[in-house]
């Protein structure tokens, strides 16, 4: 008992950091992510049951607010390129928050789409803001501690707001505050976002020309890399619950489990897996050791094709998991110290949110592509998915290389990075 305590005290020592400004940020991110996880994970029960939309409606509806998210990324981007961060961030949440309330108002497949759309329109353009404005306050070697800190805060927060969507689902009276309380929560994260200092407008006379990151192709070119890696989502989140109920000899009540498995080993490791990614150099070394871990987690999932056994799938199955959580806290690290590393001052804000495309991208694609590849070619699938990434860990390290000496104007050999390190 008294080890569980220190672990926890351990635990919140490291998640609340001593001065004010960094408080903030975190409670901005709890609060997000409470009613976001509210929404998200309660959102198919209420427009099913409570506004009488079907599931698939439901499905296109979320579809159409990835899409709209693509756009936006890199707009918002740019405007916090060109405007005052925090202002610009207040708007975003502020919007985000009456979107959510609105949902309350729907009662047809229509509004539900043009709302959706609009919501996840506004809702993709948070990230790049708020990171667009964090550049400006938190020092350089500090961005990407922080931002797994602020991750971890996400999961936790995330995690509660499950919760408050399961109480409210158990009742179909009670399903109008899922909307509500969502609404009430950003609305709450926008309050806390003037509590913060306003960062600096853009120089009007080193305004770069719109949408330059979308044609640096040596940056595009680390964002498409980052989008391969960033698959694990997929894998963890649709293909490897899908084989384990199709394909693999395992009881269906683990797949929801390893889910809390991830979500706890996220918690607890994230902000120790970001140690080191605070450079190019760094991040693009944690990139490849994501890669490598990602390959390692289909090789052990591919060993379940071999057998119908549910003791060794089982296992092979958990242990995959728990591979893809580990290369998850590293390949997120990683992102975060290429996006900032790679983002040059003038447009911070447009060139974090072109990076942030590379998990929007695999959110739309993976699903598709990796379960469709698994479920049809088993054993080769995966053996395929894992040469997939095996390539893209090994030319992060010279992608980012390439974009680290062209930000710089110059390919001097003191430039050349050290990819290596340990698994």
């Amino acid at each position: 008992m008294a080890g569980s305590v220190g672990g926890t005290t351990g635990l919140l020592g490291r998640l609340i950091p001593a001065d004010a400004l960094r408080r903030r940020l975190l409670a901005i991110r709890f609060a997000e992510a409470t009613g976001k996880g509210v929404f998200l994970s309660g959102s198919i029960v209420y427009f099913t049951l409570h506004v009488g939309l079907t599931a698939a409606e439901v499905g296109i509806g979320l579809s159409l607010a990835g899409f709209a998210g693509l756009l936006s990324s890199v707009l918002f981007g740019m405007i916090a390129d060109r405007m005052r961060k925090r202002t610009l961030l207040f708007l975003l949440f502020a919007a985000v928050a009456v979107g959510f309330g609105l949902y309350s108002a729907v009662d047809d497949a229509i509004q539900f789409y043009v709302l959706v759309t609009l919501v996840g329109f506004l809702d993709y353009g948070i990230g790049p803001t708020e990171n667009a404005l964090l550049a400006t306050v938190i020092p350089e070697g500090e961005r990407v501690r922080l931002n797994a800190t602020m991750r971890t805060v996400f999961n936790i927060g995330f995690s509660a707001g499950i919760g408050v969507a399961a109480a409210a689902a158990l009742s179909t009276r009670l399903l109008v505050l899922i909307p509500a309380v969502a609404a009430v929560l950003l609305g709450l994260a926008a309050l806390l976002v003037t509590r913060l200092p306003e960062g600096p407008p853009g120089d009007p006379e080193q305004r770069p020309r719109p949408f330059g990151a979308v044609r640096d192709l040596r940056f595009l070119g680390v964002v498409g890399l980052s989008t391969v890696l960033a698959s694990h989502i997929s894998l963890l989140m649709v293909v490897l619950p899908l084989w384990a109920l199709e394909r693999a000899a395992v009881r269906p009540f683990l797949v929801p489990l390893l889910l809390v498995v991830n979500t706890v080993f996220v918690i607890l490791f994230q902000v120790r897996a970001s140690k080191g990614a605070e450079t190019v150099a760094g991040a693009a070394a944690t990139a490849r050791r994501a890669g490598l871990w990602i390959a390692a987690g289909c090789a052990a999932a591919s060993v379940t094709a071999l057998w119908h056994s549910t003791a060794p799938a089982t296992a092979a199955v958990v242990v995959t998991a728990l591979l893809l959580s580990v290369a998850e806290v590293m390949q997120s690290a990683s992102a975060w110290g290429l996006a900032f590393g790679l983002a040059p001052e003038h447009a911070e804000g447009e060139y974090l949110g072109a990076f942030d495309l590379h998990v929007a991208t695999q959110n739309i694609a993976g699903p598709a592509l990796f379960s469709g590849l698994v479920i049809s070619a088993g054993f080769w699938g995966w053996i395929a998915i894992a040469g997939l990434m095996l390539a893209a860990a090994a030319l992060i390290g010279p992608a980012a290389r390439r974009s680290a000496d062209a930000m710089a104007g110059t390919a001097r050999p003191e430039t050349v990075m050290d990819t290596g390190g340990t698994v």
